[in-house]
């Protein structure tokens, strides 16, 4: 791969902005980071203070947390975060799962349901907190979302929709400066519209303190970049995306390489580490929100990894965290780029998908892991709508099999998929997983290669498993393949 740019800061939200203008120059329709304020700093709880100031204006402020314990450095972080914004003026604490809900049954998970419950109240609020990582803050963004649609009237001076406080306590995930927000919807993970918090805070302190398990996930989950970015391509490629761009992978890619340059201080945990995670965290965030999708930054990969979140509670297993799955599903999906880029048979991407047969497969793969059927309705709903929009992209579909002839796509892939080897030494050097099997908790051998074998029917994004799917390459037995490590050098 080329060598990228050099880091944008994700805290100078008019140069980010300036910049974005530049890259697009008027040819792209990219929307504006409709973020007020980004903070990173050593020692940041006194910024949080003064956003709660500034945008609740002395008002009632919702904080939203979870049931989980953390500290930072002696002190109990949440405990001394509600003294500080009870100082602020009357405070209200929620916490996630609800109240009736068994906290010690396990850590909670975003589901749309939450997210409708907290858009009936939310109104109540001039400001709302969130203290947490992707789970809470992506159902806070979207109960602003559902709240806001609503039209709900302004109370006094307060806007119908509160200002959003986002105070992330790991290095983990990419929601924090998105503008989506992916929840649970029948069983089955799916990203929906959200609006972004209005200042985000970063307390490096805090950050430092997370498990170290946190931050490797934020590592795998920037590093996902290395291979949807050539998703996204080839469902542009093949007419079954119309909202390809350049410009996100400009945003993200020089952190993105920092990051992976840094992977042994991400091992140490030190604050060099930490920062070159989190910078890549809230960039693609940002990456997303400018195209209003997440394809810059999800692909296949992250398919794989909600197929393993879906299937966790039919195995008896905790879901592993995201980022970590995601991490080790780069690397398959690196090793598909290598291996099955040079045996795809144009015929067969020239050919129409048979809809019944493709039904029949869900109901097979998804039956025995939903008795209601409500799963595999909605995982049908999603397909329906990929297989619908291949059937007629015929016409795309020969302009890609004669350009695959010329080798056209060759370039494009090789300066913006990273090869395996480097996908697995980052996660080395990181001591991130590279295996299933090495998760807490791990993955079965049979059910990692049904996530690498099925996963694609469970969304309707397209992504290489699709085309690997859909031109005859996938099967059981290459799929087993792909979780077979390749050589580092």
């Amino acid at each position: 791969m080329d060598r990228p740019v050099e880091p944008v800061n994700p805290c100078n939200l008019p140069e980010v902005n300036r910049q974005l203008e530049v890259w697009a120059a008027g040819r792209e329709p990219i929307r504006p980071v409709n973020i007020e304020r980004v903070v990173v700093e050593e020692d940041a709880l006194d910024a949080l203070l003064d956003a709660v100031h500034a945008l609740g204006h002395g008002g009632p402020t919702l904080l939203v947390m979870d049931h989980t314990s953390m500290r930072r450095g002696t002190d109990d972080l949440k405990a001394l975060i509600e003294d500080r914004l009870a100082s602020a003026g009357p405070l209200t604490t929620r916490r996630l799962p609800a109240m009736g809900d068994r906290p010690e049954a396990g850590p909670f998970h975003a589901d749309i349901n939450a997210a409708r419950q907290l858009a009936e109240e939310i109104g109540e609020y001039a400001a709302v907190v969130t203290v947490a990582s992707g789970s809470i803050t992506d159902v806070v963004k979207y109960a602003r979302h559902l709240h806001g649609q609503r039209g709900a009237p302004e109370v006094g001076n307060r806007a119908a929709v509160p200002p959003m406080i986002c105070f992330p306590t790991a290095a983990s995930v990419t929601a924090y400066t998105s503008a989506l927000a992916v929840l649970r919807v029948d069983g089955v993970k799916r990203t929906l519209p959200a609006q972004a918090p209005d200042t985000v805070v970063c307390d490096l302190r805090t950050l430092a303190d997370a498990p170290p398990r946190m931050t490797l996930a934020g590592f795998g989950d920037v590093l996902a970049r290395s291979v949807a970015y050539g998703d996204w391509y080839l469902a542009h490629e093949l007419g079954m995306d119309d909202g390809f761009s350049e410009v996100p992978g400009q945003l993200l890619e020089g952190a993105e390489q920092t990051m992976i340059d840094r992977a042994e201080r991400v091992a140490a945990g030190d604050s060099l580490g930490v920062r070159a995670v989190l910078d890549g965290l809230l960039l693609a965030g940002m990456a997303m929100s400018i195209v209003n999708q997440t394809a810059p930054v999800s692909g296949w990969e992250h398919v794989i990894s909600h197929y393993l979140d879906l299937t966790a509670d039919a195995d008896r297993r905790e879901a592993a965290l995201h980022g970590a799955q995601v991490g080790v599903a780069t690397l398959v999906a690196a090793r598909a780029y290598e291996r099955a880029w040079p045996e795809l048979d144009p015929e067969r991407i020239l050919r129409d998908a048979d809809p019944g047969a493709w039904r029949r497969i869900v109901q097979h793969e998804f039956s025995p892991l939903d008795p209601t059927g409500n799963m595999s309705a909605e995982i049908w709903r999603d397909l329906e709508k990929k297989l619908v929009r291949w059937n007629r992209s015929g016409a795309a579909r020969r302009k890609f099999v004669e350009s695959l002839h010329e080798g056209a796509h060759e370039t494009f892939l090789r300066n913006r998929v990273r090869p395996s080897s480097e996908v697995a030494s980052a996660l080395r050097r990181a001591t991130a997983p590279q295996r299933f099997g090495e998760l807490t908790p791990s993955i079965p051998v049979a059910r990692a290669r049904a996530a690498v074998n099925h996963s694609h029917l469970i969304r309707a994004r397209f992504t290489l498993g699709d085309l690997l799917s859909l031109d005859g390459w996938l099967t059981d037995k290459t799929a087993a393949a792909l979780l077979i490590d390749a050589p580092v050098s």
